[in-house]
């Protein structure tokens, strides 16, 4: 359906409702307290062509603006006082006879500018004289539903498609955080005639005028559109990957989709290191958790790896060889075992431009855990003779922490020439990428201490700059949960100290600042820039 049909498709369908429908009845707003502006989840029933009543019958009420023909998201309206309020929910048929009585909190600090996290494809139409039609979908942390969104300096038609919703500081003291993100909502927008091949300038302006920009570059063609930015065309995931040996690689049936980002992971072991079985279910689900919104609606990232469990995964799961030392080679004279050997005769080819490939192995030569290669497509896991080679947590973090290298991510942040991209220690990355953090898991309540049952995740960049010559310990990274950095049983304000003490910083001169590494994930391992290296 072209965007201009489908508009007016979509103003029909609004004027019309859903005639003859059953009112509709609500069951409970995910969180059921929030902040003014902040956008929720309901559930109930008969959720499609229904409005959300704010107020529901008080002399405030009005209609909320709330997802694309449903009432399943909605935002608090901005004018909403602290205190309770009746919702209930709307349609031709009627209103609902239950309510839900939602809790405004005030708000600590002020609302924050909204951030463009990633711009992807919902719907696409080549139509012909180099010209698309598309649905662009945008994944902005804390935007309005009404923001406006302009597009090489025009206004365009946009609607609240899809969010997540967050009751994190529903606990916590937003303005003790740099960037508080209390939902992340996608915006469709409807484009037409746009030129393919060429590079959309995006600006978002929420209805407080404050505004962020990107960019998003058009493919040349339908064939080589890539909706979900995974790496993985479209074209592959729903008829098969053209592998250059000839074969066709069904990734539909390893549960690939072109609307939802997805990774996909080889992973082999020697004797010594193969990891727990337990292991697995725990990696997905911090891929599936993930704060990113996807072309279809939905929210997390699909990762698949092959261990060799049937079906469409039976490559993986080898056992390799025994090593000493495994490390990226060669380097005959240094005396590991090569990586690349390894994956030259357990690896299948064809999925070289796909695949991850991961090997659980014994130890390095450098005797650290593990490494990958930075935006690219293999990794290893080699703490097989750490004391904690067995602990569930620690073999999680391990694989969490040199995937993520693959995907662009660095210890302090992502690649991207930031002074602190190699910092390793600094308590302000509350990610597992932090080597504070990669065994036992993050802390998400700012103490520096890793949370009971274990957390892994990639950082959100949500808290404040550290300035190493000016620290207050009173204040620690966030909540205001005090931190007596320097371990002298004082606490101190301003105290100047090393907040990031490793082999690489001995010095108490840094300004570490929190990377937002979720909304800058690469995932496609072979664009042009990467260090990938074709093997």
């Amino acid at each position: 359906m072209k965007p201009i049909y489908a508009l007016l498709w979509l103003t029909l369908v609004l004027l019309l409702g859903c005639r003859g429908c059953n009112p509709p009845e609500i069951t409970g707003i995910t969180p059921g307290s929030g902040f003014a502006r902040q956008i929720v989840n309901v559930q109930g029933s008969s959720l499609t062509f229904a409005s959300v009543v704010w107020d529901a019958g008080l002399g405030s009420e009005q209609l909320a603006d709330h997802a694309l023909l449903s009432a399943r998201y909605f935002q608090i309206p901005a004018s909403a006082a602290t205190g309770s309020h009746p919702v209930k929910l709307r349609n031709t048929g009627g209103t609902s006879t239950s309510s839900f009585n939602f809790t405004v909190n005030a708000l600590s600090g002020t609302w924050p500018a909204p951030r463009i996290e990633e711009a992807t494809v919902n719907y696409f139409n080549e139509k012909g004289g180099g010209l698309a039609d598309l649905f662009l979908l945008l994944s902005v942390a804390n935007v309005d539903a009404k923001a406006v969104v302009t597009v090489n300096g025009a206004d365009q038609t946009s609607v609240l498609y899809s969010a997540i919703a967050s009751d994190y500081f529903n606990t916590r003291t937003a303005s003790t955080f740099n960037y508080p993100v209390y939902h992340y909502g996608g915006l469709l927008v409807f484009l037409t005639d746009q030129t393919l091949g060429s590079t959309l300038n995006i600006s978002v302006r929420n209805t407080d005028g404050l505004t962020n920009n990107t960019t998003y570059t058009l493919p040349a063609s339908a064939a080589t559109l890539d909706s979900d930015n995974d790496g993985l065309l479209d074209t592959w995931e729903t008829t098969g990957y053209p592998a250059p040996g000839g074969a066709t690689i069904d990734l539909a049936a390893m549960g690939c989709n072109p609307k939802r980002k997805d990774i996909l992971v080889e992973v082999d072991w020697t004797a010594a290191g193969q990891p727990l079985n337990t292991i697995w279910g725990d990696i997905e689900a911090v891929f599936a958790n993930a704060p990113v919104l996807n072309p279809d609606g939905s929210a997390g990232v699909s990762i698949h790896i092959d261990r060799g469990q049937g079906g469409a995964f039976a490559n993986g799961g080898q056992t390799l060889a025994a090593h000493t030392t495994m490390d990226f080679g060669p380097n005959p004279a240094a005396g590991y075992t090569d990586f690349f050997t390894y994956k030259n005769n357990n690896f299948d080819a064809d999925r070289l431009n796909i695949f991850h490939y991961g090997i659980f192995g014994r130890a390095r030569p450098n005797g650290s855990s593990g490494r990958g290669e930075i935006w690219g497509n293999d990794f290893m896991v080699t703490f097989a003779t750490f004391s904690n080679w067995n602990n569930r947590a620690a073999q999680v973090g391990t694989f969490i922490h040199e995937l993520g290298h693959n995907l662009a991510l660095r210890h302090g942040g992502i690649d991207n020439g930031a002074v602190d991209a190699n910092e390793t220690f600094k308590p302000n990355q509350e990610s597992t990428m932090n080597y504070r953090y990669q065994f036992p898991g993050i802390s998400i309540d700012c103490d520096l201490t890793a949370d009971a049952p274990a957390v892994h995740s990639y950082s959100r960049g949500m808290l404040g700059s550290i300035n190493e010559n000016a620290v207050n310990e009173n204040a620690g990274i966030c909540n205001n949960t005090a931190i007596d950095f320097n371990s002298n049983g004082t606490l101190q304000n301003p105290v100047t100290v090393n907040t990031n003490p490793s082999t690489n910083d001995s010095d108490n001169t840094d300004i570490h600042i929190n990377y937002n590494e979720w909304g800058n994930m690469r995932l496609n391992f072979t664009a042009t820039g990467s260090r990938w290296n074709n093997n």
